[in-house]
């Protein structure tokens, strides 16, 4: 969704309109729900974390207008939600060093790649992002999975640009080996790394 647009909606909320705080909410709902869940390790909490922030978007439209990029504010205020209730809550610590569920790729589309379709390469897409140092893998999802921009992606998580480009930058190169074998390329060779890089640029951008 365009900048624009959702600074659009946020105005049209303001104003009561619930046509326009439905859309906003079928089209971040999903979206928040997975970045909390990089904090929780937990479905229902993430659920609950952002279906909360949207009552409190709704319950308290008026003050809309204080908001300057209400994307950024709509995922700073999950993280801070999420952050809050790990420092809040001693008995949940245990919930955030459970290994995480596999991230779901479905949003990775490029109609030049049938082979995108192949269940085993999405398998494989799954299992190397989720084993990726947690800053890395958020940056990776709210770029390639949220189509957010690095600018954004570094208000977010309180990082510098150079940060959030280089860690996508490794977390590409890391699964370009990962995928190495499935792709017939051996890792080894400079030659071999620039076209896993070139392809798998082709599947993330």
């Amino acid at each position: 969704m365009p900048d624009r647009e959702i600074v659009q909606l946020f105005k049209e909320i303001q104003q009561g309109d619930k046509t326009a705080f439905d859309e906003l909410f079928n089209h971040y709902y999903q979206r928040l729900v997975a970045f909390a869940k990089q904090y929780t390790r937990q479905q229902e909490s993430g659920e609950e974390i952002t279906s909360e922030l949207f009552v409190k978007i709704w319950l308290k439209r008026d003050t809309l207008s204080n908001v300057l990029n209400p994307e950024v504010y709509l995922y700073v205020a999950i993280k801070n939600a999420c952050l809050n209730l790990k420092r809040s809550d001693k008995k949940r610590v245990a919930l955030f060093t459970e290994n995480e569920e596999n991230t779901s790729f479905d949003g990775i589309s490029n109609g030049h790649l049938t082979f995108l379709e192949d269940k085993e390469l999405r398998k494989l897409l799954d299992l190397a992002v989720a084993s990726l140092p947690e800053q890395r893998k958020m940056v990776f999802m709210l770029i390639k999975e949220d189509g957010l921009k690095t600018a954004a992606v570094a208000q977010i998580l309180g990082i510098s640009k150079r940060t959030v480009e280089n860690q996508l930058y490794k977390a590409i190169k890391t699964l370009a080996e990962a995928l190495s074998d499935y792709l017939g390329y051996h890792p080894q060779s400079k030659a071999a790394k620039k076209q896993q890089l070139r392809d798998l640029s082709l599947l993330f951008f």
